[in-house]
């Protein structure tokens, strides 16, 4: 397998493109888990350079973005096959790593996908005051506004 060239480099002023296998490429490693950082680090260009061609490509971005989302999914699979298995022969320095990882994830997955999203507690204002009110009752006025300024402030006579 051929590795792919830098997206990076201009050839006669050209803007630079990335072809449908490597968009594809690319989809399939975040679907795996494997971070934008690393995948601009493979195609030895700067993480900048990748998140410009998604601005100028917005229907990639809706793509590249979805698969990120399903990439964090994987990775919280992943944990689970860990936690998951019953050989507990793990050193003290590997599983230190893995709470490190979980809580990691623990962390990043709901800023980055709408699964998984934290408890939060919400305060809920009540207006606590009942107000009642009956209009078939003959002592109240009915009164505009003029009439009820000559009440406040009468005129001098």
């Amino acid at each position: 397998m051929k590795k792919s060239n830098s997206i990076s480099t201009k050839k006669n002023n050209e803007p630079i493109a990335l072809s449908d296998i490597e968009q594809n490429t690319i989809l399939d490693q975040l679907h795996n888990g494997v971070v934008a950082y690393e995948i601009a680090k493979q195609k030895q260009i700067k993480l900048k350079t990748l998140y410009d061609y998604l601005d100028r490509n917005p229907k990639f971005k809706e793509q590249f973005n979805k698969a990120q989302e399903r990439g964090i999914k994987t990775l919280v699979e992943k944990m689970c096959v860990i936690f998951d298995r019953d050989n507990v022969s793990l050193d003290n320095n590997e599983l230190l790593f893995i709470r490190e990882k979980k809580d990691w994830l623990k962390f990043i997955a709901p800023r980055l996908s709408s699964l998984f999203v934290e408890k939060t507690k919400s305060e809920v204002k009540q207006d606590t005051q009942l107000r009642v009110m009956w209009s078939d009752t003959p002592d109240l006025l009915d009164l505009d506004a003029t009439e009820i300024a000559d009440i406040e402030h009468p005129s001098p006579k």
